[in-house]
């Protein structure tokens, strides 16, 4: 009994050591710190209706990078680009639905600020699950490219964009986090609505 008690101390011992080192050298503490990012996921249209005029969409892809910097209380500041492209499936009028072929593709370029929501528990340790809201304002150029039966139509428009975020971060290594996000994206053409589902990897220097 002696033996097994020795041995289970000793073993608690060696264990927390190992934990002491561990905090040690794995810090979460990602503030004052620069970080890059990549994402990917499904985007989803919204189309509201134009001039009596109202097109669907198949569901596209977005893939994104960033480049920031973290500063304390959980603030992040970003600068973002990001492609999303979306086939055409359907145009609607005069009552009628009409199969289209075509697609819509945009640019954005974005400039975005972050907050990680504190927990209850401030001081972060390298397995949490991380919430996170955020918007942010930029430019973006999107286009419209339609044909059926011979005719074409296209639609090309610059202007100002704006997105909000939210989504939570998981860190897999001390200076590595997964995360998963959904993002609401508003170009300059009017009708134009961008949802996306995305999954993203960040490195923190």
């Amino acid at each position: 009994m002696k033996k097994i008690i020795a041995l289970l101390s000793a073993s608690l011992l060696i264990y927390s050591n190992a934990g002491a080192e561990w905090d040690n050298n794995c810090s979460c503490d990602n503030e004052n710190e620069l970080y890059a990012e990549v994402w990917g996921g499904a985007n989803f249209i919204q189309s509201s209706t134009s001039g009596g005029v109202r097109t669907e969409y198949k569901t596209g892809y977005v893939v994104s990078g960033s480049f920031g910097y973290s500063w304390c209380y959980g603030l992040r500041l970003e600068a973002e680009y990001a492609y999303r492209r979306n086939s055409l499936k359907n145009i609607h009028f005069f009552g009628r639905t009409f199969p289209i072929q075509g697609h819509f593709q945009s640019s954005s370029y974005m400039a975005n600020l972050l907050w990680d929501l504190p927990l209850s528990c401030w001081g972060c340790n390298c397995w949490q699950i991380q919430p996170f809201i955020g918007g942010g304002v930029g430019y973006d150029v999107q286009q419209i490219h339609a044909n059926n039966s011979g005719l074409g139509y296209r639609e090309s428009k610059k202007g100002f964009a704006w997105q909000v975020s939210a989504g939570l971060g998981y860190s897999i290594f001390c200076n590595t986090n997964i995360s998963l996000e959904y993002q609401f994206h508003k170009g300059s053409i009017n009708h134009i609505f961008n949802h996306a589902v995305e999954v993203g990897f960040t490195y923190h220097w």
